[in-house]
């Protein structure tokens, strides 16, 4: 079993973390863990940012941010493989999408030799809507749904990524669209199937008051039946929560 969406976030790139992870993996019955962090950590991915700059909330956030150079994980993930574990390890970035940065990152991107890229749409035209809820006051939430899902095939279409990041993540705050979202799902299978992406049953938003341990049902539903490639994902950024609720889906 695959947990495809672990992050490093506050643990330091040592080999104890590593030992840990795969200490909790083997309890939890994974024999293969993605590992990842953010492109929000990274010096080298400031530019993709520069839309989140233009919202209060959204700028409020990316300044408080400390960045590396993300040559101390590119060494780190040296050292990983040039050792033996008892679970598969592979690195990877969860790669924030921005339409008006694609150029720019298609360029950086081709500067490293990941396992995979994950990409994820978290914003919405500078809005952070996974944020806070704070993000979701005035806002239209057919037209932000709307938004969300356009943004997400122009990921898909970009051809820079191996795999879509929780599909799912603009239902955090349960707020929900007056239209009916299976045509969008559809579409997205299509897409995912027409480039050759894989995609997330990602149980990290139960963690946060999401209504279902994965994606919701009538999703999954769309995207089993297209027969979309996916991958168990806990999103973890703990130790404790690496393969969390996998039970459940």
């Amino acid at each position: 079993m695959i947990d495809g969406h672990i992050h490093f976030h506050k643990q330091p790139y040592t080999l104890e973390t590593i030992e840990n992870m795969v200490s909790v993996a083997k309890e939890k019955n994974i024999d293969e863990i993605w590992l990842l962090d953010h492109t929000h950590k990274f010096h080298e991915f400031i530019f993709l940012y520069e839309p989140v700059m233009h919202n209060e909330l959204s700028a409020n956030w990316f300044r408080k941010k400390k960045f590396i150079s993300i040559n101390e994980y590119l060494d780190f993930t040296s050292l990983v493989k040039s050792r033996a574990y008892d679970v598969k390890i592979k690195f990877g970035l969860e790669v924030c999408y921005f339409p008006e940065t694609e150029n720019l990152l298609r360029e950086e991107l081709k500067k490293y030799q990941f396992d995979f890229l994950i990409g994820a749409v978290h914003f919405i035209d500078g809005i952070g809507f996974d944020l806070s809820k704070e993000a979701w006051i005035g806002v239209d939430v057919d037209q932000m749904y709307k938004r969300y899902y356009e943004i997400m095939e122009l990921l898909i279409e970009s051809e820079l990524f191996t795999t879509l990041a929780h599909p799912d993540s603009i239902k955090l705050y349960n707020y929900y669209p007056t239209y009916d979202l299976k045509p969008t799902y559809l579409r997205i299978a299509q897409l995912l199937n027409k480039h050759q992406m894989s995609t997330e049953n990602n149980t990290g938003l139960w963690r946060y008051q999401f209504p279902y341990p994965g994606l919701n049902p009538e999703f999954l539903e769309v995207l089993k039946k297209a027969q979309v490639r996916i991958h168990l994902s806990s999103d973890a950024h703990e130790y404790k929560y690496i393969g969390a609720y996998f039970n459940c889906l």
